[in-house]
């Protein structure tokens, strides 16, 4: 059936554990699966964008309880529920935003300690360490 993966499949192309899987079912963050006749679970690509679309804004410290409402704003056609929807992205995208700032703000302190070969917190040589790693 093309457009339509097995649950091993999903697991594999989502890198998802299959307790998780059937938690974002059971607590609705996934619709009701479809099945086939001899009762195995078959995934929609819709289903898959939304497995994707939550371990992405899990990642940015997103809750689950979070993701419930912005999961259920999407699949309603209004305009008003569409513009509370992608506020709510563009709000979780803002976060990102500072994450990547924050993170890039740690590893220039960190480069910057490598360069000059100073410990944190009070300025010294550490040529030690690099020499002892490259085997001197």
């Amino acid at each position: 059936m093309p457009g339509f993966f097995t649950m091993k499949e999903i697991l594999e192309q989502c890198q998802i554990s299959e307790d998780a899987l059937r938690y974002y079912e059971k607590i609705g963050l996934l619709p009701e699966v479809q099945r086939k006749r001899n009762g195995h679970r078959i995934y929609s690509s819709s289903d898959k964008e939304s497995i994707i679309m939550i371990k992405c804004l899990k990642k940015t410290g997103m809750t689950l309880q979070e993701l419930q409402p912005i999961l259920l704003l999407q699949k309603d056609e209004q305009a008003e529920i569409a513009a509370e929807w992608v506020e709510r992205l563009r709000s979780y995208q803002k976060k990102i935003v500072q994450q990547q700032q924050n993170l890039q703000q740690m590893w220039e302190m960190i480069e910057m300690k490598l360069q000059k070969g100073e410990k944190f917190g009070r300025p010294g040589n550490i040529e030690y360490l690099s020499s002892s790693a490259s085997g001197k």
